[in-house]
């Protein structure tokens, strides 16, 4: 039979794995090289992207990813104390000049599988966030959807941007990319608190009401896209997770160009194993109770 003092440390360990399992922080750095986490579709399949699929044939704005170097992936942690995302998109080419061009993110926020926010990171004219409010159409895959104007930009710096040598990085390149040339990892962090003031005063859901009570945690989840753009302003470079498609009227989902909903660390949640956890935890209570009854002399009743 377990002591008072052996319940109570279950109690309290099952408590630190239920949390940390929740996601607790961690410190984390723009230059990161470990602790990222690909992402996945709904299936909980690795998402990848042909070499080479780039429309206007730039290997910088051309997304690379196999089964051995995930293409594109994101993390989360305390950045200077301050919750914080990161993402990283695995390039094709690295230019020693810098990436030099845009790519964003499509983010479905209410899980309906359109999209409710796009993200632009650019890095033309110096590294900047914008947001853009998705239009009027049905915006679930590539021929249906349209967004508006950028607004809200966030400058970028040292500590919230990186671009780097993805061989360097992490030790290798996707199959396919020439010879000659190395994969590029452009980075990019954007706070909790800019991401939600963001998704408050630009997202709009598809039924057209604006999400401004929204509330972004470690476990808020959120559903992805991502494409490169010349302009800014519409899909025709690459989409991530497909070989072409940026006209076509399949839905992100059958393209297999959308992510599972993430939550901020870039994992697909399994809510069995939080209902496992919790359970576990309810008994270890239960359990703790019942022996303190026992040696109070009460009796339950049957």
């Amino acid at each position: 039979m377990m002591s008072h003092v052996g319940i109570r440390r279950f109690g309290l360990s099952l408590c630190a794995v239920f949390f940390g399992v929740a996601g607790l922080s961690a410190q984390i750095t723009i230059t990161d090289t470990t602790g990222w986490t690909a992402w996945q579709t709904a299936g909980n399949a690795l998402m990848t992207d042909a070499v080479a699929d780039q429309q206007t044939g730039q290997g910088q704005d051309d997304f690379a990813g196999d089964n051995a170097y995930a293409g594109f992936q994101q993390k989360a942690g305390l950045m200077s104390s301050v919750d914080t995302i990161m993402y990283r998109a695995r390039m094709e080419k690295y230019d020693s000049k810098g990436f030099g061009g845009s790519w964003e993110l499509g983010m479905d926020i209410d899980g309906d599988g359109r999209l409710d926010l796009v993200m632009k990171m650019s890095d033309k004219n110096g590294q900047t966030l914008s947001f853009a409010q998705p239009g009027t159409d049905l915006n679930q895959s590539p021929s249906t959807t349209s967004f508006g104007s950028f607004a809200g930009a966030i400058t970028l710096d040292a500590t919230t941007y990186n671009y780097q040598n993805a061989t360097a990085a992490d030790g290798g390149k996707v199959t396919g990319t020439p010879t000659k040339d190395d994969n590029a990892w452009v980075t990019f962090a954007i706070s909790f608190a800019n991401l939600q003031t963001a998704i408050r005063t630009y997202a709009i859901s598809s039924s057209g009401a604006n999400l401004t009570g929204y509330t972004l945690g470690y476990g808020s989840t959120i559903s992805y896209i991502a494409f490169t753009s010349t302009q800014g302003n519409a899909i025709n470079q690459d989409l991530f997770g497909t070989t072409g498609n940026l006209s076509s009227v399949l839905t992100w989902a059958e393209l297999g160009a959308i992510s599972g909903p993430l939550n901020a660390g870039g994992v697909v949640p399994e809510p069995a194993t939080f209902l496992q956890l919790g359970m576990l935890l309810f008994a270890g209570v239960g359990i703790m109770v019942w022996r303190r009854r026992k040696d109070r002399g009460v009796v339950p009743l049957i």
